[in-house]
């Protein structure tokens, strides 16, 4: 059997923002980006994240946004319905990526922790549940992994991400097993890589294992270290912010020629990472059409 290294084929791909916590209309695009959101086509916003790639006829959802009322109606602005997804693959188990699960039907492909009750408890006294919806046998097929999947030709997931830099971590989640809360590390996290002619693309919903965690697990699995994208959540929000300037060097230092910070890096981090790398940076919000 062939490992995945070997079998990561180059394709060509369009990635469609389906759900992110902003949207923004009336202004350029760029050589990369084309915006679909118009006055006579409004999408919509929520906190949360959903991303579609479309591959060789593959049409794969990463993450269902967080109620499933934007990812329908943006779905449908791109001609598209429920039925028309082949894979749904989540990134882990906070339901502002999951929420929208209920409405979907067919594979859907996540780590053995994704539905385990959850928590964000960013101080002493506050919590806030994350917990994912379960998944309806009736209509769903699941399955569990924690390697490596690949999902179509020239695209697979990381598995889960090994804590190389451990100051990408934050002691912020929770996690229920057996009925004892015990510290959550989102070992269920993972992103998804698109091997391109540009070179890789990663997705990343939260990057709760770390963005460059992340972005070193997908060069140790498909053997490839020529990083042209990366897309997602950076996780550089509230305490989060202590990690913007080290992240920032980190990004030079792998060399990744496009950045598309959403969803929970956070304003000052997209700011900072706008500023400091101009070339790189590239504005996305949900509507935003990546064409590789």
């Amino acid at each position: 059997m062939k490992s995945i290294k070997e079998a990561l084929e180059t394709v060509e791909a369009v990635i469609t923002i389906l759900v992110d916590n902003t949207i923004m209309e009336l202004i350029p695009g760029s050589k990369m980006i084309s915006r679909l959101s118009k006055p006579s086509s409004n999408f919509i916003a929520e906190h949360g994240f959903s991303a579609l790639i479309e591959t060789e006829g593959k049409r794969i959802l990463v993450d269902t946004g967080a109620t499933g009322i934007a990812l329908e109606h943006n779905l449908k602005l791109i001609g598209l319905t429920f039925n028309d997804i082949d894979v749904v693959f989540l990134s882990h188990g906070h339901n502002d990526h999951t929420g929208g699960l209920p409405k979907l039907k067919g594979k859907v492909i996540a780590h053995p922790d994704s539905f385990y009750q959850r928590y964000l408890v960013p101080k002493e006294g506050v919590s806030y549940e994350l917990t994912s919806p379960q998944i309806d046998s009736r209509r769903q097929f699941l399955e569990l992994h924690k390697e490596p999947v690949k999902l179509s030709r020239g695209v697979i997931t990381t598995g889960e991400i090994p804590r190389i830099h451990l100051w990408e971590e934050l002691n912020v989640f929770r996690i229920k097993r057996d009925g004892e809360t015990l510290n959550d590390r989102v070992l269920d996290d993972q992103g998804v890589v698109i091997n391109t002619k540009k070179g890789l693309v990663i997705i990343a919903g939260c990057s709760h294992a770390g963005i460059i965690n992340t972005i070193e697990q997908a060069i140790k699995v498909t053997g490839i270290n020529d990083i042209y994208c990366v897309i997602g959540g950076f996780h550089l929000i509230g305490p989060g912010e202590a990690k913007i300037e080290k992240t920032i060097s980190e990004f030079r230092r792998l060399n990744v020629k496009k950045i598309v910070p959403i969803h929970c890096t956070g304003f000052e981090a997209i700011k900072r990472i706008s500023i400091e790398m101009p070339d790189e940076f590239e504005y996305g919000t949900v509507g935003c059409r990546i064409d590789l």
